[in-house]
């Protein structure tokens, strides 16, 4: 893969991209928390409360919900195109590790059931998502930390489970509202105890790895991935192809002609 900077027109998000891109380009591993203050300084609308002393939950459970589940327990992240990608590297057969998923994204990432994590990346663009991503929990889970480890104790944590009032508490400590933190034990399930103790017993110190590859192995990867599904589906050859990341409401928009018939009502709205 191209390890390029992308094209931004904004001074902060391009210093952002370009301090990540570099450094990893350089570096083996590249700790998250060096990447921290740019993050915060690119003003993004997705983490607004970056600089703040209180916790930002809406970055928070963004990030988690487009993360595995297994975040809590990883140390280091490795980026790669391809399972053999990682075997070349010394990472090992990922294949056999635990597959992974996060609720809001499509990427197929590997647990080892240890501190590692493997994400399988098809491009640039999934560089540009889980680096800020990462660096969004980490940001908050360290907020979070600082809050829980010298204002709770566990027993106000698992009280918060059942008791009204000791969620309030919990709350308040936690500088966020009440809403939120129920937002937080829907999406923790029976997990929410364990997670919340695990953030006031142990700050977070991320690493991400790219493993240096080629346009040549990308588009290797690509082929041998559209082979498989032209042998299963011949008569995709005559057919027009849409690809369609992740918004796949889209399709009904282009089947529908949904778009084209409201053309000049989201023009309008869009220009303001």
């Amino acid at each position: 893969m191209e390890r390029t900077v992308p094209y931004t027109a904004s001074e902060e998000v391009e210093l952002y991209l370009r301090t990540y891109y570099s450094l990893l380009r350089s570096s083996s591993e590249v700790q998250i928390r060096t990447l921290e203050e740019v993050h915060s300084g690119t003003n993004s609308l997705l983490h607004q409360g970056a600089r703040d002393d209180a916790p930002d939950m809406s970055a928070f459970i963004y990030s988690i919900l487009r993360l595995p589940n297994c975040i809590h327990q990883v140390r280091t992240v490795v980026l790669g195109q391809s399972n053999d990608d990682f075997s070349r590297s010394g990472i090992g057969d990922v294949g056999t590790w635990t597959l992974v998923e996060a609720r809001a994204r499509r990427r197929r990432c590997y647990f080892d059931g240890k501190t590692t994590m493997a994400c399988i990346i098809a491009s640039r663009s999934d560089i540009d998502d889980v680096v800020p991503l990462l660096t969004a929990y980490q940001v908050e889970w360290k907020k979070l930390h600082r809050l829980l480890r010298y204002s709770a104790d566990v027993t106000l944590i698992r009280d918060a489970v059942e008791n009204e009032s000791a969620r309030a508490e919990l709350a308040a400590i936690l500088k966020i509202s009440i809403d939120d933190l129920e937002r937080l034990r829907t999406i923790w399930g029976d997990k929410f105890i364990p997670n919340l103790e695990l953030i006031a017993s142990s700050t977070q110190r991320l690493q991400v790895r790219l493993l240096s590859g080629s346009l040549r192995e990308y588009r290797r990867a690509t082929y041998g991935w559209w082979k498989r599904i032209e042998k299963v589906c011949p008569d995709l050859r005559e057919r027009p192809v849409y690809f369609v990341s992740s918004n796949t409401h889209s399709l009904v928009n282009l089947m529908s002609g949904f778009g084209l018939q409201r053309r000049d009502e989201l023009l309008q709205y869009l220009v303001g």
